[in-house]
């Protein structure tokens, strides 16, 4: 598995409208942020500005050529005991006729031996409460826009406007007044503004204008759907792309769906591309213009007494070789992070051309298994017709398609005669806040599917086990994805993770060790896993999966 952690644990990008003074308002309400922060005044003006040993704000401004500023940055380091932690803000004012882009990115560097969870900077917040933001033609806004009936074809239009980056969450209120649904709704709500557009539809009319207008993308009373940027409400097939969470798990105490929704938007917004106004983005040589004009001061400085006149410039010498000391110290860190950076940057590209060509490898693979279940399906029809039974070939009732999200395929997971799924939920709910979850989410729907075959196979007489099925003509899963055992040394120092669910008929205790897994993926730091257990010819009569979700820990793990 890779190690590549990206140190850019959070960025959200605002475009907001002119008719403000950005440049000034980002200043005030990033002062407030840090004043509040430190408890105490602090120093925003341009130059390195050391807040006390471990804590330092810089702080740079570009003109325009006829001297007007265009652009500011604040980065405040704060070098702590488990990380070094990096807060950018970033504020350009664009050409006039153009919107102003503010960005906040906080980047995270471990120290060895700590695994520090950064959380989003309420200095966002902030700034989407007090800017008039906006992503095309959606407000951005830190509560949802309540859509009436009347409002829903405008809802529609952004959701179909090309021109927006950032998803759009539509929540829909429930049929009854639920205080524990209505809270976390508003909390998530707050805690995504800024990541995407926010709207309720308001009612039950709100929900039946919406069903008429984006039937293939409804959202019933209670749920919530995360819509992508490209929707096209009339094509059905796009309707899984969009995220949908249910009224029975958003209702449910116990459920973390809510917090799931804010790590997959916020997540997201992380990783959208950032708008060509901060590409190109360049500041000037702040520390180099304050040693000039240090060197200007002394130059120029005439003094009556000699004696006096060196004594007093040794002493200016002095305190701008301790400037120049600290300036060499913070290029010196700055340099270390920007090389962490780019480690990382450089390790993610390789995952991502490793990943491209394992996708490019199964989509071939995949095609080729469509192209010889289609024949097989046309010459069975033919057989059929042959026969006079006609009415036999043509399928009534479509069959269930592939689960959009793990949410989606946790529901169903009863769905399979010969496979009982004992695993808890919440690994398996948690892949839907990686950016493969719908890919992986169908995969284990394969799985499953072919762990189901074995079963049945099983029953009626197949000889051999779940390694030997798949290596016989009636697989569903490719060998290779399978590994019956783990090896000696990660049992002896992981083998309690691999003690899992399992029915009480099973074991008294309701724990079994549980090897033997399916690989959903093998590239990256998650790589999806299903652990399960053999119970074809035991008191359950199926094969009993213990374990939905990142990869367990073995020798392998960094």
């Amino acid at each position: 598995m890779s190690s590549a952690i990206s140190p850019l644990a959070h960025r959200t990008t605002l475009t907001v409208r002119q008719g403000q003074d950005v440049l000034r308002d980002v200043r005030r309400i990033t002062a407030d942020w840090l004043n509040r922060k430190f408890c105490r005044a602090v120093p925003i003006a341009s130059g390195l500005h050391h807040l006390d040993d471990l804590r330092v704000l810089s702080s740079q401004v570009a003109y325009d050529p006829d001297g007007s500023e265009s652009a500011m940055r604040l980065q405040l380091r704060e070098d702590a005991a488990e990380a070094t932690w990096r807060t950018t803000v970033t504020a350009v004012v664009p050409p006039p006729g153009e919107a102003a882009v503010v960005s906040v990115a906080l980047e995270c560097f471990p120290n060895p031996g700590h695994k520090p969870v950064p959380q989003r900077p309420g200095l966002v917040t902030a700034l989407v409460g007090n800017l008039d933001c906006t992503d095309g033609l959606a407000p951005l806004t830190l509560s949802p826009v309540p859509v009436g009936p009347a409002e829903v074809g405008h809802l529609i239009d952004v959701l179909c406007d090309p021109d927006r980056r950032l998803p759009v969450v539509v929540a829909a209120r429930p049929l009854h007044e639920e205080p524990l649904w209505l809270d976390r709704m508003a909390s998530a709500m707050r805690k995504s503004a800024g990541a995407a557009s926010l709207y309720l539809l308001d009612g039950v009319g709100a929900v039946d204008a919406f069903r008429v207008q984006a039937e293939h993308h409804r959202v019933a009373p209670g749920a919530v759907r995360v819509f992508l940027t490209g929707v096209d409400p009339a094509w059905a097939p796009d309707g899984p792309r969009h995220r949908y969470s249910t009224v029975a798990r958003l209702s449910d105490p116990k459920s973390g769906s809510w917090d799931h929704l804010v790590r997959i938007v916020q997540r997201m917004s992380t990783e959208a591309a950032l708008p060509p106004a901060l590409h190109a983005l360049a500041f000037p040589d702040e520390d180099q213009r304050r040693r000039d004009e240090r060197r200007a001061a002394l130059d120029t400085a005439r003094h009556g007494d000699e004696m006096e006149a060196l004594l007093r410039k040794v002493g200016e010498l002095t305190e701008l070789l301790d400037l120049a000391d600290g300036e060499i110290e913070e290029h010196r860190r700055s340099a270390e992070l920007a090389a962490l950076t780019h480690s990382s940057l450089d390790a993610e590209l390789r995952e991502v051309r490793e990943k491209w060509d394992t996708d490019l490898e199964e989509q071939l693979q995949v095609l080729e298994e469509i192209d010889r279940a289609r024949a097989e399906a046309d010459e069975l029809r033919r057989r059929l017709a042959r026969e006079g039974r006609v009415d036999e070939t043509v399928v009534v009732d479509p069959l269930p398609g592939q689960p959009a999200s793990f949410e989606d395929l946790w529901g169903r997971r009863d769905a399979f005669e010969h496979v009982l799924v004992s695993a808890d939920a919440g690994p398996a709910l948690a892949l839907d806040e990686t950016d493969r979850a719908r890919v992986w989410a169908a995969k284990t729907w394969a799985a499953l599917r072919a762990l189901d075959r074995y079963g049945r196979d099983a029953g009626e007489g197949f000889n051999g086990g779940f390694y030997e099925h798949c290596q016989s003509d009636r697989s569903l899963w490719p060998v290779k994805k399978v590994s019956m055992v783990e090896t000696d040394q990660t049992m002896a120092k992981y083998g309690t993770e691999r003690l899992l669910p399992v029915p009480r008929s099973y074991d008294p205790v309701g724990k079994a060790e549980m090897q033997p897994h399916l690989k959903i993926d093998s590239k990256g730091s998650t790589s999806p896993r299903i652990h399960f257990l053999d119970d074809t010819k035991g008191p359950t009569g199926k094969v009993i999966v213990g374990y939905i979700g990142e990869h367990l820990t073995n020798m392998k793990t960094n």
